[in-house]
């Protein structure tokens, strides 16, 4: 009897049980990552090794450092970078595109504990630096876009009108000079908390709703294109219309909300506490005046979603927005604390044609995110 169980643990030691490893980068709320896991689940029955899967959440810093490594050690093509997910077994790497059910079964059919082990080696051995790929990343990637579209939107005619006008109340009002340079930079940060805290939530909920459903995006997307279409050709319009008719231009503040505006400034104008009234003034109206200004907001958030594997990183791009958008704002309050009177600057831009000119510049801007919803729309079906 102990002959035989002997001969059975000799027999079980002798076994050789290996499983399949996968390394899987992707993100939660991604779409295609839920897709290709569900291939995974389905496709482990095909082999008879267990199927380990490793799940790096590239909403993580390190784990956006490893990837790198791992693209690095793998030689993948750095057009697909910004891909999602990123699934590597054995010696082969898959991207949303490639990994079906059959090429998922053959990658897992031809996994052995060698080649892993290889392009573990690889991986450990790569000199890649992956910080400065993802900072590089950072400045290249649609850096130039999104701060130019915060200056272009900063510009805006609707935002320069209501800021003239706050510089011109509080020198009616008797304010000094020391006290407007103030109000202002309070105002342009009232508008950058508005904003950034408009842009987080709009950024959210996009995002959620992308991830969530696939006939979200082939409805919202092709919407979307029509959108800057419409807005790029709008713009057109209000270019010839301000530059050779001297009309007021179709994307701009209703009366309405220009009273609105007008009232609101006011009220912070003949405050006590100036400093705090700029501030909520510049959170108040930028809620106001988001149905003009947000036109560029808008593609840009939608933009951002799809370009940016990272939460952190889309909110560093918003702050970037922002930034440029309140960069013209600071920059007029700077000159009219230096003596260039609202007035002058007023008169200045009507015989230039100022804002005229910011409308071509927001249709070539409109061109560019139309070519970029329409691009997307395309991929999505």
């Amino acid at each position: 009897m102990k002959k035989i169980i002997f001969v059975l643990i000799l027999l079980i030691s002798t076994l050789s049980f290996s499983e399949i490893v996968v390394d899987f980068f992707g993100v939660d709320t991604c779409l295609n990552c839920a897709e290709v896991k569900t291939l995974l689940e389905m496709v482990q029955f095909e082999v008879d090794d267990e199927v380990v899967m490793n799940y790096y959440d590239l909403d993580k810093q390190e784990n956006q450092e490893l990837k790198y490594k791992y693209m690095d050690a793998y030689e993948v093509p750095q057009e697909y970078e910004g891909q999602t997910p990123l699934v590597f077994i054995g010696d082969e790497y898959l991207i949303h595109e490639t990994a079906s059910y059959d090429s998922l079964l053959e990658a897992l059919q031809n996994f052995t504990p060698e080649k892993h082990k290889t392009m573990l080696k690889k991986i450990e051995n790569s000199e890649v630096n992956a910080q400065n790929e993802i900072e590089e990343n950072f400045k290249n990637f649609g850096f130039w876009v999104v701060l130019g579209a915060g200056l272009i939107d900063g510009i805006n005619p609707c935002a320069f009108v209501v800021l003239l006008f706050l510089i011109s109340y509080l020198y009616f009002v008797g304010r000094e000079s020391k006290d407007i340079l103030i109000s202002g930079l309070f105002f342009a940060l009232g508008i950058f908390i508005a904003y950034l805290v408009l842009g987080m939530g709009l950024l959210q909920a996009v995002d959620f709703l992308e991830s969530i459903s696939s006939l979200f995006q082939k409805i919202f997307y092709p919407i979307m294109a029509g959108v800057t279409f419409f807005l790029m050709l709008f713009s057109l319009v209000d270019f010839f219309r301000m530059n050779y008719g001297n009309k007021q231009p179709i994307l701009g503040l209703s009366k309405g909300l220009k009273q609105k505006t007008h009232s609101i400034i006011r009220k912070s104008a003949r405050s006590s506490a100036i400093l705090f009234a700029s501030l909520v003034a510049g959170l108040l109206i930028s809620f106001v005046e988001f149905m003009c200004t947000g036109q560029i907001y808008l593609p840009t958030i939608v933009y951002l979603v799809q370009g940016t594997e990272q939460s952190f990183q889309a909110f560093l791009y918003l702050m970037l927005y922002n930034l440029g958008f309140i960069i013209p704002i600071i920059g007029i309050t700077l000159v009219t604390y230096f003596g260039i009177s609202a007035k002058k600057i007023q008169e200045l831009m009507m015989k230039q044609k100022v804002a005229a000119k910011v409308k071509l510049v927001m249709a070539a801007l409109f061109g560019v995110f139309f070519v970029i919803m329409l691009n997307i729309s395309l991929n999505v079906f």
